[in-house]
């Protein structure tokens, strides 16, 4: 679990369509939602929030990303919602 995930803004201006399907249609007992992220370094990402105590990474959520970053984050470690380009005011 990445406890200092801070998204860059996306090298590519859509997801990838394998990722964005995932992130509309994943499900798993471990799972309270999912969306899309970047990572810091502006890959696109799957943003996983798990049921607290879940164990983590969850091998059959890997599978299926094929390769793309998956970024877990726990109930009570829910994103913090920022400005998506502060150096641009947005």
């Amino acid at each position: 679990m990445d406890l200092n995930h801070h998204p860059a803004p996306p090298r590519n201006p859509d997801p990838p369509e394998i990722i964005r399907h995932l992130s509309e249609t994943l499900e798993h007992p471990s799972v309270q939602g999912v969306g899309l992220t970047t990572t810091s370094k502006g890959e696109w990402a799957l943003l996983v929030n798990v049921k607290r105590g879940a164990p983590i990474p969850i091998p059959e959520i890997e599978q299926q990303a094929h390769g793309y970053p998956v970024i877990y984050v726990q109930t009570h470690d829910l994103p913090v919602a920022r400005p998506a380009y502060p150096n641009r005011g947005e």
